[in-house]
């Protein structure tokens, strides 16, 4: 293993903690679809995972799959969001899945993570996550970005009509349940059900999301 493996599985093993959950936050996730969990990782293992969203910007690039929000060009984020992935944020996805399989009360496995990085602005288009992101955990880890807003009331909602929604300049961008990631956590959030987006605001300088992600195997 090099100096810099054996720095990552010492962050690992030291700084991030996983707790047990109280039944009331299991209960809160499977009527929610998201819960706060905070407290899991230290200032140290935060400010890795910065330095490891920063060093990683170089090697970023537009994923070519994903979920795409049918929208007109016009209504087309003013960027695309380049993602990149590492070492550290792989691990960190191991490490959590007990507790995500503890939450969610599923048999889940580890799909992707990545980095979503926001340059100048932070608009998030109103979409659902793919079919990989039963679980997805988010928090942010470059710069800042505004809250989420998730949609219970869109629930059930096909991606053709979130698209439809995204496209009228008289929906509002800024309703439903607006959430900020904690410090050093993570929003839990049942991805592929729950709507949401961010409506977008101007960054100063760069700014990055860690999103990881679980499939149920049932």
């Amino acid at each position: 293993m090099t100096d810099a493996g054996i720095a990552v599985a010492a962050l690992e093993i030291e700084d991030v903690v996983p707790r047990p959950l109280q039944l009331s936050e299991r209960l809160f996730f499977s009527v929610h679809g998201y819960l706060h969990l905070d407290g899991l990782w230290t200032e140290r293992f935060s400010q890795a995972l910065h330095d490891e969203a920063l060093a990683r910007y170089t090697f970023a690039e537009v994923p070519q799959a994903g979920p795409r929000t049918p929208v007109p060009e016009d209504r087309l984020a003013r960027r695309p969001t380049p993602a990149a992935t590492g070492e550290l944020l792989t691990r960190l996805h191991v490490t959590l899945l007990g507790m995500v399989r503890a939450l969610s009360g599923r048999l889940v496995v580890p799909t992707f993570s990545a980095y979503g990085y926001y340059e100048n602005d932070d608009e998030a288009l109103l979409h659902l996550d793919s079919d990989q992101c039963d679980v997805t955990l988010l928090t942010t880890v470059l710069g800042e970005v505004g809250p989420l807003h998730l949609r219970p009331e869109l629930r059930g909602v096909t991606m053709d009509k979130l698209g439809l929604l995204e496209s009228d300049s008289a929906w509002d961008h800024a309703g439903g349940v607006p959430v900020v990631y904690p410090k050093l956590g993570v929003t839990a959030l049942a991805g592929n059900v729950l709507p949401h987006n961010r409506p977008g605001r101007q960054c100063v300088g760069l700014s990055a999301v860690a999103a990881l992600c679980y499939r149920s195997l049932l």
